[in-house]
C-alpha cells in the first residue's frame, strides 16, 4: 500500500476586501464519494479551521495554521483536493461568506507554496445585490461540493476576491 504525507501549514490570506478573516478547509479523497474508500486517514485531521486574524491594518491576514495528515491508499485515482471556504467576521460576530477556492495537492514530492484564488457567487437578482451592497451579505452555494466539482461551476458567474 502506498502512504501520502501531506506536511505544512495555511500560512494566511491577503488581497480581500474584508477583514478580521478565518477560513474552513478540508482535503477531498475519492472524488468525495463516500461509497468508495480507495483512501484512508491514518493520522491528523481531514478538515478544520484557523483562527480568526483580527487585522484592521494589513492588507494580509495571518494564520500560520499546521497542516500534518497521512493517508494510506491502494490506487492514484481520487488524489486529494484541498478545498477552502474564507470568512470574515464583523463586529457584531456574524460570519459573512469571502469566498471559495480549491487546489490541487501536487503529485510529486517536494517542497510547494501553493496559492488558492478564491471566488464567490455574483449577486444575480436586484434584491441580491441591494443586500450585498448595504448588509454586506453575499449569496452563497447550495452545495459546497461545487468548489471542487468541476460538474456545473462552469453555469456559475462569481467574482473574483482573493488568494
Amino acid at each position: 500500500m502506498a502512504e501520502l504525507h501531506i506536511v505544512g501549514s495555511l500560512v494566511g490570506a491577503k488581497d480581500f476586501e474584508e477583514s478580521s478573516l478565518f477560513c474552513k478547509w478540508q482535503l477531498i479523497t475519492d472524488d468525495g464519494r463516500p461509497d468508495n474508500k480507495r483512501w484512508m486517514l491514518l493520522e491528523g485531521n481531514a478538515s478544520g479551521q484557523t483562527q480568526v486574524d483580527v487585522n484592521t491594518n494589513s492588507e494580509i491576514s495571518v494564520w500560520a495554521t499546521p497542516l500534518d495528515i497521512h493517508y494510506s491508499t491502494t490506487t492514484i485515482h481520487g488524489w486529494p483536493k484541498f478545498a477552502c471556504q474564507v470568512w470574515s467576521q464583523d463586529e457584531h460576530g456574524r460570519n459573512i461568506l469571502a469566498g471559495y477556492g480549491f487546489c490541487h495537492i501536487p503529485t510529486t514530492p517536494g517542497e510547494y507554496d501553493l496559492r488558492v484564488c478564491c471566488w464567490r457567487p455574483k449577486p444575480q437578482s436586484w434584491l441580491e445585490y441591494v443586500s450585498s451592497f448595504f448588509l454586506g451579505t453575499y449569496p452563497q452555494l447550495k452545495n459546497p461540493d461545487l468548489i471542487w466539482r468541476q460538474d456545473d461551476r462552469y453555469r456559475l458567474n462569481t467574482v473574483t476576491t482573493g488568494t
